[in-house]
């Protein structure tokens, strides 16, 4: 999203720990006073959030899902407005739940930064949260004196060109919405940048982040559905117990039916109808609503997949691969499988017939 007129009033930081040797929680640093940043720094840190968040970040919009009264998106709503007296106390709160979110020992401790502000014409509020991941070695130092944490290590963290804002997330409040709304999608846009987030393949691997701390998930796209129903029905045929040169033919329908059907719906029901036995078609139906794909129609969308589709790859357990187009691997090679020389076991082994309709052009 565009954010045009940026403007930060209060950032104040705490710090949370990696868990402890045996996996106990460490509680997180709190601090009372706000950071101020120096002019030519605060404009740094704007452009900073900017790079994470803006229209040409990798920033992913997603929805809140978990709205619970103790759920942070309740704690936005609320402590979005509070004076900055009864601010700085709240927002210690986000760190508690950051803390109590990062379960694993592997996940390292950080400094975690608040900040509010307004943002376009009309001024709108947003609320943001960065956590900027430290080690061991360089942990933010606290003044003794006044409690704060150092504001050259949080320049040198948050500002500096070499740094990165790993993991970054806003609720942007939206213009003219429902006050009677009790769904905070329609209050709140909001908005998570990481840099183990993808846009494109509905994954990000700081689930602890984004789902456990913030309560976000995904909003169900149609092109994030159609990739959901490819990568869930590949992994159905991969199952099968069929010989390969039938499995084979099975991905390539999938490939037709995705690529080349005409139709703009997609459907378990009728894929399933058109390639599956009557035995296989109700199996296939019970795995995908396992994986939670819609049991109706829903529109075909090939965004995210469609570079998948241009191409059909075929690995051997012996480092020996087949690539070609999607078009030229249906039409042009067979494959199936035969019965090859006797194994250890005293059975033949499983060998895989490739026939290539066309001739060798160049060899390296």
């Amino acid at each position: 999203m565009q954010l045009l007129k940026l403007n930060i009033d209060k950032i104040i930081i705490h710090q949370v720990y990696q868990r402890d040797a045996d996996g106990h929680r460490v509680k997180p640093m709190q601090t009372h006073d706000y950071t101020n940043f120096a002019p030519a720094a605060m404009e740094t840190f704007k452009q900073r959030i900017v790079e994470a968040l803006g229209e040409s970040s990798k920033a992913v919009e997603m929805e809140i899902v978990n709205q619970d009264l103790t759920s942070v998106s309740h704690l936005v709503n609320h402590s979005i407005d509070e004076d900055r007296v009864t601010f700085a106390v709240s927002s210690y709160d986000f760190a508690v739940k950051l803390s109590d979110s990062q379960l694993s020992r592997g996940i390292p401790g950080g400094i975690v930064v608040i900040f509010t502000g307004t943002v376009g014409r009309s001024a709108n509020k947003f609320l943001g949260i960065i956590k900027a991941e430290t080690h061991s070695a360089y942990e933010a130092e606290k003044d003794s004196q006044t409690g704060e944490i150092s504001l050259k290590y949080v320049e040198e963290v948050l500002l500096t060109p070499s740094s990165k804002l790993y993991k970054t997330a806003a609720f942007f409040e939206k213009a003219n919405s429902d006050p009677q709304s009790k769904d905070l999608n329609d209050k709140w846009l909001v908005m998570v940048s990481d840099s183990q987030i993808g846009k494109t393949d509905g994954k990000a691997a700081a689930k602890y982040f984004y789902s456990s701390f913030l309560g976000f998930g995904y909003p169900q796209t149609s092109a994030r559905t159609t990739k959901q129903f490819y990568d869930e029905t590949k992994k159905f045929i991969k199952a099968l117990e069929v010989d390969e040169s039938q499995k084979s033919d099975y991905i390539n329908a999938l490939t037709t039916y995705l690529k080349v059907d005409t139709s703009s719906t997609i459907s378990t029901a009728d894929f399933a109808s058109k390639y599956f036995d009557q035995d296989t078609q109700d199996e296939f139906a019970g795995y995908m609503d396992d994986a939670g794909l819609p049991t109706a129609s829903f529109t075909k969308d090939i965004e995210y997949i469609s570079s998948s589709l241009k191409f059909r790859k075929v690995s051997f357990s012996k480092n020996i691969k087949i690539s070609a187009p999607s078009d030229s691997f249906k039409s042009l090679i067979s494959m199936s499988t035969i019965d090859g020389d006797i194994g250890k076991s005293g059975l033949p082994e499983e060998w895989t017939q490739v026939i290539i309709k066309d001739k060798i052009v160049k060899q390296e």
